[in-house]
C-alpha cells in the first residue's frame, strides 16, 4: 500500500497548533531536523524543545499529515511542519494508527 496524504491547506495557523499539541500529547515520539545548506545538504536531528520548534509555526509553514502504510510492519499517522526558512527547521511527532481516525477527522485526502 502507499501512504495517504491529507490537505491541511484549509486548516487555520490555530487549527495546525492544537492539532500538533494534541499530538504530542498521545505521540509515541517526536523530534526536530534542521536543514543549514551553509553548512550541509543534509538535514542534522537537533535537541530543541518541543515549546521552541511550536514557536517556529507560522502562516509560511508547509505543514503535513500522512499516514505511512509501509506494510506489513511499518504503519503510523506523521504530523510535521517545516518552517521554509534558511535555516530551515521540520518537526516530526509520530502517532500509532490507532490515531488516524481521530486525527483526520474532516480532513480530506489529497488525491
Amino acid at each position: 500500500m502507499s501512504n495517504v496524504n491529507y490537505k491541511t491547506h484549509a486548516l487555520s495557523l490555530e487549527e495546525k497548533r492544537q492539532l500538533l499539541l494534541k499530538a504530542k500529547a498521545v505521540c509515541s515520539h517526536f523530534w526536530v531536523d534542521i536543514l543549514d545548506c551553509s553548512k550541509s545538504f543534509a538535514r542534522q536531528r537537533i535537541d530543541m524543545p518541543f515549546e521552541e520548534i511550536m514557536a517556529k509555526l507560522d502562516e509560511k509553514c508547509h505543514f503535513t499529515v500522512i499516514h505511512r502504510n509501509f506494510l506489513p510492519i511499518d504503519r503510523y499517522l506523521e504530523m510535521a511542519f517545516s518552517t521554509m526558512t534558511s535555516p530551515d527547521y521540520f518537526l516530526w511527532i509520530i502517532l500509532d494508527e490507532k490515531y488516524i481516525p481521530e486525527f483526520t477527522a474532516g480532513l480530506p485526502i489529497n488525491q
